[in-house]
């Protein structure tokens, strides 16, 4: 028996959905956030060992494993020293790390849910080997991002469906509409398994986070990890849409809390497609956020309709099939206007150039997406202009041909939004370009500096470290890594060797611990000398002193302080 044309057209489109994503995937690393700067550099040679390692990311992160490993490959820091502070993260290191080489790897989350992981080498008292790229390695948490991407995908299509379906019984049937009967089981069903997925995402997540192979779901760890996540709080979210929906589907017809519980669960789920995932952590974040919501309302209301349109096409007279499609397409027209603008606007955000689609992994996932939505929309557009009123001409004797056709076309759309939505989860698997651009704008290379007083530890960065202005930033912490609050930090600087008279400028508070000043004016080259004087209370004050080297041309140095420890270069 041959294939039924529609039958080819679904099998191409899978086979086609299936080459794009393979063809699309990064070959490594996964992560949407950027390292920036470390500290001390990777392949730096030190002279002492450092306080403390320190990373800079293009956005805020959380820290999930850092590790120091020494030559036999032993961990030697506390796992749990490490402190997260905006875009930074500090692990303390211990005291008097003897000579060797040192690898430092870490794994962190970044603000749309996905792992960072990386590593870099330093050495003390010996100069590491260059490094010209790692190989490769299999990552065990590979088969749970693959996971994750049908997880994601099957939540997005049963939670768009489930609280969308419910935005059709008040829109467009109406309370005490007959159908409204047959359909609230099937929509029951659609809200179960979007809070079944959402549930294992969370697992899923921990594991993909870890680094992880599937098998650590037997364990609580991933199960924390990923509630801790933004993807844990969007399930929270979710979760509560689902039950807002279930509730509504069993009083609608009762109580007028009804359609107010579905219209509440349809905003719900909206906003939990917001507080995850790298469109809705794109900045400007208070921009991004409320349009990934918008964006996925209007996609719930149209998704959301395809099976009970369905199912009105074949239990109810063409007539009132007409009626309902009718009226669903009236609305509609809106809904898909507010839906491709908010799309636009978010596509415009992530991509940041034409050239970006062809060019990246990212842009043909998006590519594919946006087929897959213009067939969408040529479907919609052929039913209101073509079914539709073929429907109406009909009548309840002859509407039989008419019912089939625009059954039909809907089956196609459901498999054409499936597909959209397939390929938005896989947008989890690639990086966008503005995090890629981001890479390749660091800033530029600076001074930093470590130094020691009576138990107290000042890590100075210093940048660009070239004549004219210049940023200084001052973390204080004890030995143990934790955070030191002064009450006054003041700095001097002089140039000797230029007869230059100090110049004095006060340090900004900018939390526990942490100081610094945007408009340093160092107005020569030269070898300057930096004193610090740190006012912890009315009876302890503590000096700090270092040199910092001032070049023309910013470049990676190493710092020496009277008391202190040479790091490489800063994190501005």
């Amino acid at each position: 028996m041959r294939p039924s044309p529609r039958r080819r057209l679904t099998g191409l489109s899978v086979l086609f959905f299936a080459v794009l994503l393979l063809a699309a995937l990064p070959r490594t690393g996964w992560a949407h956030a950027v390292l920036m700067e470390s500290m001390p550099a990777d392949g730096a040679s030190l002279d002492a060992a450092p306080a403390a390692l320190s990373l800079e990311f293009n956005e805020p992160v959380t820290p999930v494993r850092i590790q120091l490993l020494d030559g036999q490959g032993r961990d030697i820091a506390d796992p749990q020293g490490a402190l997260a502070e905006n875009n930074r993260v500090r692990l303390a290191l211990p005291p008097d790390l003897p000579r060797g080489l040192y690898v430092a790897s870490y794994r962190v989350t970044s603000a749309d849910g996905h792992p960072v992981a990386g590593s870099f080498t330093f050495g003390i008292g010996v100069t590491p080997a260059p490094t010209t790229g790692t190989p490769p390695v299999d990552d065990p948490s590979r088969a749970a991002a693959f996971a994750g991407l049908l997880l994601r995908a099957m939540h997005y299509a049963a939670l768009l469906a489930g609280t969308g379906g419910g935005l059709f019984l008040v829109l467009v049937t109406g309370r005490w509409a007959p159908l409204n009967d047959r359909l609230k089981p099937a929509l029951c069903v659609m809200l179960l398994m979007a809070g079944l997925s959402a549930v294992l995402l969370v697992g899923v997540t921990g594991v993909t986070l870890a680094g992880q192979p599937l098998a650590a779901l037997a364990t609580g760890a991933p199960w924390s990890t990923g509630a801790g996540s933004s993807v844990g709080l969007s399930a929270g979210i979710a979760l509560l849409a689902l039950l807002c929906s279930a509730c509504g589907l069993t009083i609608e017809a009762r109580s007028a809390m009804g359609p107010a519980l579905l219209m509440a669960g349809s905003l719900l789920g909206a906003a939990s497609l917001a507080a995850t995932g790298h469109a809705a952590t794109a900045p400007p974040r208070w921009l991004s956020a409320p349009l990934v919501g918008l964006h996925g309302l209007m996609a719930a209301f149209w998704v959301g309709a395809f099976w009970p349109l369905s199912m009105a096409l074949r239990l109810e007279s063409p007539a009132e099939a007409a009626r309902l499609t009718r009226r669903f397409s009236r609305i509609a027209i809106g809904a898909v206007a507010i839906l491709a603008g908010a799309g636009m606007v978010l596509s415009a955000i992530q991509l940041q150039s034409v050239q970006a689609v062809l060019s990246s992994g990212y842009g043909w996932v998006w590519l594919g997406k946006m087929l897959a939505v213009l067939l969408l929309l040529g479907l919609a557009a052929w039913n209101r202009q073509v079914l539709t009123p073929a429907l109406d001409r009909s009548g309840d004797r002859n509407g039989g041909r008419a019912v089939r056709s625009l059954r039909r076309s809907i089956g196609l759309e459901m498999a054409a939004a499936g597909t959209a939505l397939l390929l938005t989860a896989a947008f989890a698997l690639t990086p966008p370009p503005r995090a890629l651009h981001a890479s390749e704008e660091k800033p530029p290379a600076g001074f930093s500096a470590v130094a020691v007083k009576g138990g107290l530890i000042a890590l100075i960065d210093v940048g660009p470290a070239s004549p004219g202005r210049n940023g200084v930033r001052l973390h204080l912490q004890n030995e143990d890594g934790k955070p030191v609050a002064a009450r006054e930090v003041t700095m001097n600087w002089e140039l000797p060797s230029a007869g230059v008279a100090p110049l004095r400028h006060a340090l900004t508070s900018f939390g526990p611990g942490f100081f610094g000043a945007d408009d340093t004016t160092l107005p020569l080259a030269g070898q300057w000398s930096l004193h610090l004087e740190v006012l912890i209370d009315d009876f302890d004050k503590r000096v700090f002193q270092t040199e910092v080297p001032i070049k023309d041309t910013p470049v990676s140095t190493e710092g020496a302080s009277t008391e202190g420890i040479p790091t490489g270069p800063n994190l501005r």
